[in-house]
């Protein structure tokens, strides 16, 4: 019976390494799944914090943007408001009625009346002649009836 005993004690025993042996390997297995898990989530971890770091910066910068194109409207309204208000200006300071007023009082600049008025007559197409044969006398006496005429039409 002994005999027995050993070779059963000695089974169990190389049995009984092998199984720990088996048990050592699956906890290793084991520990290297959870590792790899571990690590897997780690990185996961990483990725979603780096996505969640440029979501909120690019939040930031929309915010910004966003700041920065208020302020540009409100510079233009401000500059459109501006330019209504130089074309007031404009159109008051070329009234017409302020420029009869400026010409009559200051210039001492008066209306012509109907009797001043002349029209001319023109033919349908516009015709230049030169008239060679008047003398010197005949100019002269021409320009001073012109000027003449100018100086009256002038005190009228």
């Amino acid at each position: 019976m002994a005999e027995n005993f050993r070779h059963r004690g000695s089974t169990g025993a190389v049995y009984d390494t092998e199984v720990r042996k088996k048990k050592r390997e699956r906890m290793r297995a084991r520990r290297r799944k959870q590792r790899l898990r571990m690590l897997m989530m780690g990185i996961m971890c990483v990725v979603f914090a780096i996505g969640a770091v440029s979501t909120v910066s690019c939040y930031v910068r929309v915010t910004e943007l966003k700041a920065e194109v208020e302020q540009k409207q409100a510079t233009l309204a401000q500059l459109e408001s501006e330019y209504v208000s130089l074309n007031a200006k404009k159109e008051n300071a070329v009234n017409l009625s302020q420029v009869e007023d400026y010409a009559e009082n200051v210039l001492g600049l008066v209306k012509l009346d109907r009797s001043q008025e002349e029209y001319l007559e023109l033919q349908k197409t516009d015709q230049v002649e030169v008239n060679e044969a008047s003398s010197g006398v005949e100019k002269l006496a021409s320009s001073f009836v012109k000027s003449f005429n100018a100086i009256l039409s002038f005190l009228r």
